[in-house]
């Protein structure tokens, strides 16, 4: 029987490296009414299927707003009255709000809007120079993108609050000074403190599993936390330290 003080203690602190650790991964909903009231229109694959609008576009939250984004950008906007590929504006009414506006080129989005329920610009991604931004209904600017990064701002004092991109992760305090990175690799989030040293690396999921090596450092460099994970699961012997080297927990899990 694991001692409950030696599991609260372990557990707290895996809980706080995987909500740290998949922060960025934001849950995907997909749209199906896009093409509501556009009988003439649909999307169509390089083979030319029709593909059901939830294919094309998603919603999630980002930085705790909704945006839309592109799934699929292979696909193509059709008009099948005309048949050819669409120009024009695609303006959808949902929830008794009107929220949704794309703009296309010969098939292709070129910009996509999104209004909150009082009419106030939510986010405007621009998909000919890969940029955009999302604001509360308050008018609040709370991200901001580019090609190469996605800027997370404080809605309130609007400093920078973390720097995104394809492999790395940036966190900053209240002032503005960098706190925190992590570095994404095809394995394992490796997260440092802002001097270069190792704060805690885990590894990435395969699908719905996590396997691999969990380790996390004290800020002098000491290690702090060692155990593994196998398809998800902890298995093994998990081993707590103090920030001088000297054992303080131990937990035995089966394999």
């Amino acid at each position: 029987m694991v001692p409950e003080r030696i599991q609260h203690t372990l557990l707290f602190i895996v809980l706080i490296l995987l909500t740290v650790a998949c922060a960025p991964e934001e849950k995907k909903k997909k749209e199906h009414y896009f093409l509501d009231g556009y009988d003439h229109l649909e999307f169509r694959d390089k083979a030319g299927n029709k593909v059901a609008p939830s294919e094309y576009i998603y919603s999630t939250q980002v930085n705790g707003e909704r945006g839309y984004f592109v799934e699929d950008s292979t696909l193509t906007l059709y008009n099948t009255r005309e048949g050819a590929p669409y120009s024009g504006y695609i303006r959808t009414f949902h929830s008794r709000s009107y929220n949704l506006q794309g703009e296309f080129q010969d098939g292709v989005m070129q910009r996509l809007r999104y209004w909150h329920r009082n009419r106030t610009l939510g986010m405007d991604a621009n998909y000919k120079n890969e940029s955009g931004s999302i604001w509360k209904d308050n008018g609040k600017l709370v991200v901001n993108w580019n090609s190469e990064e996605m800027y997370y701002l404080n809605p309130v004092s609007q400093s920078i609050e973390q720097i995104i991109s394809d492999t790395l992760t940036s966190y900053f305090d209240a002032e503005g000074e960098l706190e925190y990175y992590t570095v994404r690799r095809d394995t394992a989030y490796i997260n440092y403190y802002s001097d270069g040293t190792p704060r805690f690396e885990m590894p990435r999921r395969s699908g719905y599993d996590r396997s691999g090596i969990l380790r996390r450092w004290h800020p002098n460099g000491q290690l702090q936390v060692i155990g593994m994970y196998e398809k998800g699961e902890q298995v093994g012997t998990w081993i707590e330290y103090d920030s001088l080297g000297n054992e303080i927990d131990r937990i035995e899990y089966p394999d």
